[in-house]
């Protein structure tokens, strides 16, 4: 039994061995193809440092930078509807200051990370949440975890059953271990973004379902204005209109991914936005965007904007009014 038993723990030992030489090599791969297309490589405390994601995806034409977004001045004024897939995730920018609404599935955390890279986001002025499903909030720890942040604005958790999920758990428990001072909403708030101002014009309301603890928030900078109303369903809607908690904007984020349970026709006529983008992704299970939100955003006369289709999304403030800039720009 001895014996069977040192045979046992040789068997473990060469396991263990295996699985470092297979990470050793992985490494090399990567290091040689980094090397190979010209990325550079540097050595720190005796070990290899691999480049960041922004490099990678620089290097292999992976880049996720809106094109032609490069000739934006430092002091633009911008809104940036990221390509998160089945998700949400919305970077408002005033100069260099920056304010990150959702992030998106766990899934998309890296693609989310080398956006804002690629965008030279070195720190959040605040982060938003609009509400705890996973769509919104997935890649959300992992920003805290890399990012610095100054504030966290949180929805009102007490109008629901308190959220459960794992990945809920996370965010909260990285913002306590970060120690990141937190908010949580209440309409007439307002929070400096550069020289724009984020306003929550409605906390949400009680409900069983969290769509409906959405802010409804306002957006406003030099040259552009929005609402962003997270995933807020028809009732929540009908409850900003009754409160008087809605604003005409140039620009909507459409509500809860173009789906046919939001959007409905008052509230638009409301805001009515000249510019609707719709995140949701590509062939997505739901069906977004749904046929009649469609149906009338276009009846607005609204330019339509689809991260399935168009990729990130950047709408800057300019002398000739505000123009768009996509990743797949024709």
């Amino acid at each position: 039994m001895a014996q069977k038993r040192r045979t046992s723990k040789r068997r473990r030992s060469q396991k263990i061995t295996i699985r470092l030489s297979v990470s050793q090599l992985v490494t090399m791969i990567v290091a040689v193809i980094c090397l190979l297309v010209g990325v550079n490589l540097g050595w720190e405390d005796g070990k290899l440092v691999l480049p960041t994601w922004s490099e990678l995806y620089d290097a292999f034409d992976l880049s996720t930078k809106p094109q032609g977004s490069e000739q934006l001045s430092d002091e633009t004024q911008a809104i940036h509807f990221i390509d998160v897939g089945q998700g949400d995730a919305t970077l408002l920018q005033s100069g260099d200051t920056y304010c990150l609404v959702d992030a998106g599935e766990s899934d998309s955390q890296e693609a989310l990370l080398a956006y804002l890279e690629e965008q030279g986001v070195e720190q959040l002025a605040l982060v938003v949440m609009t509400h705890p499903h996973a769509d919104h909030i997935g890649g959300m720890r992992a920003v805290l975890e890399q990012i610095p942040v100054e504030q966290v604005l949180l929805p009102v958790l007490d109008n629901a059953p308190y959220p459960t999920t794992r990945t809920f758990e996370r965010v909260m428990e990285t913002i306590e271990k970060k120690q990141i001072p937190t908010v949580v909403s209440e309409a007439g708030q307002t929070f400096s973004i550069g020289d724009g101002v984020l306003e929550v014009l409605l906390e949400g309301m009680e409900t069983d379902n969290y769509n409906n603890l959405s802010q409804v928030l306002y957006y406003k900078a030099p040259g552009l204005s929005a609402v962003l109303s997270g995933d807020a369903e028809a009732d929540l809607e009908q409850l900003a209109l009754q409160n008087g908690a809605v604003k005409q904007a140039q620009i909507f984020k459409a509500a809860h991914h173009g789906s046919n349970t939001s959007n409905t026709w008052e509230f638009l006529q409301s805001i009515q936005p000249e510019w609707i983008v719709i995140s949701c992704g590509k062939d997505n299970s739901y069906g977004h965007p749904h046929r009649e939100p469609m149906e009338r955003y276009q009846k607005l006369g609204a330019t339509i904007l689809r991260t399935d289709q168009d990729g990130s999304v950047i709408l800057a403030a300019t002398e000739n009014g505000i123009e768009s800039y996509t990743t797949n720009a024709a």
